[in-house]
């Protein structure tokens, strides 16, 4: 199973002008810098969560479907729609899932797709690697002000355990408490 990005986030959880007054910078010498701090905060609290903040267009990619009636996304929830459900047979010929054999559901707290009553997956004999693609929408939207505050505040405890240097047990203490705010909703695939 692959997750693949086909089109990044336009905009960042937290601005660079947010990231500043946070750590108390005032010039624009390491404007470069915190930039990047920002989408490696961002990508580290969405890897420790499990989910996706900003919208973007993502690919869900696995080698069969399921044996069971349903896809979870357990690393890209919440997902706003899914485009479309191709896969490919053993000659690499390209096939796409009616929207009609399935639902998507995107009120769980995983969201997931699930076959239609009386529907099933596919039967043909499929490609042996990467035989199904998923592309999606993912994210809780398009604009900063859609992210959970509670994301953005670990980001910022993110940002000040790369920015500054502290003391093993002060370094320890924001990583507890930024860890702890990403763990209220986080997803733990099983």
């Amino acid at each position: 199973m692959a997750l693949k990005v086909i089109t990044p986030p336009a905009v960042e959880p937290i601005t660079l002008e947010e990231v500043k007054q946070h750590l108390r910078i005032v010039d624009n010498d390491d404007d470069i810098i915190l930039f990047s701090m920002i989408r490696q905060a961002r990508e580290f609290c969405e890897d420790f969560q499990n989910r996706k903040y900003i919208t973007q267009t993502l690919e869900l990619v696995l080698d069969d479907f399921p044996k069971y009636n349903y896809i979870l996304f357990e690393s890209s929830s919440p997902v706003q729609s899914v485009e479309n459900i191709k896969y490919y047979d053993t000659n690499g010929k390209e096939f796409i899932f009616n929207k009609s054999n399935y639902i998507v559901d995107t009120d769980s707290f995983v969201n997931r797709i699930v076959l239609g009553y009386c529907k099933l997956w596919p039967t043909i004999t499929l490609q042996t690697v990467n035989a199904v693609r998923i592309r999606f929408t993912s994210g809780f939207g398009a604009e900063a002000e859609s992210v959970p505050e509670t994301v953005k505040w670990a980001m910022i405890l993110h940002m000040k355990l790369l920015y500054d240097d502290y003391r093993p047990d002060e370094r320890t203490k924001i990583e507890e408490a930024r860890n702890s705010l990403l763990s209220m909703n986080r997803v733990i695939p099983v």
